[in-house]
């Protein structure tokens, strides 16, 4: 897509971004990192059934190691906005890891989603501007494309909801700039295929696949427009 990490790195004074900004060692292997916008770290573990340590805090970012069953895992949280997670993404270019899961809430579009719902999409549209400068040139005609993920990590976590009876819901999520002026096109983007809305799931993916790491996504329903 670009060569926008050759690009950095030649104006960079760093070896090592990810190393500096977020205090994560990229030599350092792990067997899956959680990226999660605004969630903390007990929102998405049980935090006495997991050995963790944090390892990076401040205002704008926390980041743990966790063990757990022989296996090492980061848990990155960020603030909300693609911006963000752009910048976060791009700086795991030469993180030791593979996997890669966006965790988040969204809201429905559409009644017959339900609040609570679990959803693991193949693809976000990218109604986010951020995702316009992982191309070589600025294009406009590259908004609201399709964002994909991995279908074999995709794969892998729905067989892991199917082991633990969680059901898992197809729907498309929009990812959007504006939590105030969304609310102004939901039913342009409804036509343009999405029927779930939130603000990073594309900007993850095209991110990660740009740097040639296996993404997917694992979102809750949140709240839903068409009810009210």
């Amino acid at each position: 897509m670009s060569n926008v990490i050759e690009k950095f790195k030649q104006y960079s004074n760093t070896d090592d971004i990810l190393k500096m900004v977020y205090g994560i060692a990229s030599s350092e292997h792990f067997d899956c990192a959680f990226v999660a916008p605004s969630w903390a770290i007990e929102k998405v573990f049980n935090l006495s059934d997991i050995n963790f340590e944090v390892i990076c805090s401040n205002k704008d970012i926390t980041v743990h190691k966790i063990m757990h069953n022989g296996k090492k895992y980061l848990y990155t949280q960020l603030k909300v906005g693609a911006p963000n997670m752009i910048d976060f993404c791009l700086s795991c270019s030469d993180l030791n890891c593979d996997k890669f899961v966006f965790i988040g809430s969204v809201g429905a579009l559409v009644p017959e989603i339900k609040l609570g719902d679990i959803i693991i999409p193949e693809y976000s549209i990218s109604g986010d501007g951020a995702s316009l400068y992982l191309y070589d040139k600025l294009d406009a005609n590259n908004m609201f494309k399709r964002a994909y993920a991995n279908q074999q990590l995709n794969n892998e976590i729905e067989n892991i909801c199917k082991m633990q009876n969680i059901n898992i819901v197809k729907a498309v999520p929009i990812s959007v700039d504006s939590v105030m002026c969304e609310y102004q096109h939901l039913d342009e983007f409804k036509n343009m295929g999405a029927n779930i809305i939130e603000m990073e799931s594309a900007t993850f993916f095209n991110s990660m696949n740009l740097i040639g790491k296996s993404a997917a996504a694992v979102l809750i329903v949140s709240d839903n427009s068409s009810v009210g």
